[in-house]
């Protein structure tokens, strides 16, 4: 959500960071108590990248380019430029429904924090139950919503699936009146990055479409978001399957077309590639600047840029609270302690990562057109490493 991030309104309350912060040493943070660490330092500057343009024979041989190689060039006409279409109107969940409401709930208006900019410790198990409870609810409908998204469905009927899901399962949807957001779900689709409002427009074969699923369930809220290709699926593994399993089509109707699709899949890939390689480097001991680098390390190695105006951030009873991650390098000295929750959800997009907000005030699309992909995991610190809380039940 927009203000999930507060990108840079946040930096002249926070303290300073420590000098460095790496595994070997590390100054600890003064707590602000027994249950809190000090939030964030101040914000540093990001300049993005700009991509070359590079044609690329297709093989069917492959499901998408490989890192370290040319960024396909397709043929744009194939793909139309997002428009606004019109939004249904809001729901609501109804008093008497039992379903807890988070406090922003009836009036759109977010409370202040109880722990200010505090990071919440999460020790208790009760409470980390919840957690655990509210991270595998929404993955479990952001799969839902995934294979819902389908050519000739609309984002709107998505939204009303996710949204009489998480009422089903006796969950609030999280987006829903977030300062005023109308729907229960983020859909973002092709040149938009994040914050899309679920509309009437029907989906098309080769939309690059990211579903952010939050809930608010046990007090608690969780949060993730993952990214795929219209209409790019088949019943028999030829190429190759996507991240769930899923085998891609192998039959496509002009060139063009498959050079569009394998640069969509190339794009989600790296992507999701990105989240798992900053997973990788997080821990107890840890600095929250192996996040940053850790993306755009993989973002660089495809040609790809990350976006810097949007950010992970803590979370718990709180929807968005500090720690507030950043998706780049950057010197954000944070030493990471076991009961840190938090999300890590990279945007990379194929040229450069400047964006605007649409007159909705909600929309973040690129300025240049470029296509984008998002993928998004809550995480909990342990003693032992990271537990990544939004996975399927089954795993």
């Amino acid at each position: 959500m927009r203000h999930s991030y507060l990108p840079f309104l946040l930096s002249s309350r926070l303290r300073s960071p420590p000098s460095s912060c790496n595994t070997q040493a590390i100054r600890p943070l003064q707590t602000a108590s027994s249950r809190c660490y000090s939030s964030l330092p101040k914000t540093s500057s990001h300049d993005t990248a700009t991509t070359t343009d590079s044609s690329v024979e297709p093989s069917s041989s492959l499901a998408f380019d490989d890192k370290h190689s040319p960024r396909p060039n397709w043929n744009p006409s194939l793909r139309h430029s997002v428009v606004p279409y019109p939004i249904t109107s809001k729901k609501y969940v109804a008093r008497g429904s039992g379903i807890l409401k988070p406090p922003y709930a009836d009036s759109g208006i977010l409370p202040a924090n109880p722990h200010g900019d505090a990071i919440l410790i999460h020790d208790d198990p009760d409470d980390l139950d919840a957690m655990r409870t509210a991270a595998k609810l929404a993955r479990r409908i952001l799969d839902h919503a995934c294979a819902l998204a389908k050519p000739g469905v609309t984002t709107d009927e998505i939204d009303t699936a996710v949204h009489e899901a998480l009422l089903e399962a006796g969950a609030y949807p999280s987006p829903l009146n977030y300062v005023g957001f109308p729907k229960s779900l983020c859909s973002s689709i092709n040149e938009v990055i994040c914050h899309g409002i679920p509309d009437t427009r029907p989906l098309v074969r080769g939309d690059i479409v990211s579903f952010d699923v939050s809930c608010f369930i046990g007090g608690v809220h969780g949060d993730n978001c993952a990214t795929i290709l219209v209409g790019d699926e088949q019943e028999i593994d030829e190429i190759g399957v996507d991240w769930r399993g899923v085998p891609y089509k192998s039959t496509f109707d002009s060139v063009d077309e498959e050079v569009m699709f394998r640069a969509g899949r190339r794009l989600i890939h790296a992507t999701r590639e990105s989240l798992y390689e900053a997973i990788d480097r997080v821990g107890p001991g840890a600095c929250l600047t192996e996040v940053g680098a850790a993306i755009e390390d993989v973002a660089d190695a495809y040609g790809y840029s990350t976006v810097a105006k949007y950010r992970g951030h803590g979370i718990g009873e709180v929807f968005h609270c500090a720690p507030f991650v950043k998706h780049y390098r950057n010197q954000d000295k944070l030493e990471l302690v076991p009961g840190m929750i938090f999300t890590i959800e990279p945007m990379l997009v194929e040229r450069s990562g400047d964006c605007y907000e649409w007159e909705d005030q909600w929309t973040v699309q690129t300025v240049d057109g470029g296509m984008s992909a998002q993928f998004e995991h809550t995480i909990l610190i342990t003693d032992n490493g990271v537990e990544i809380l939004t996975v399927a039940e089954d795993e």
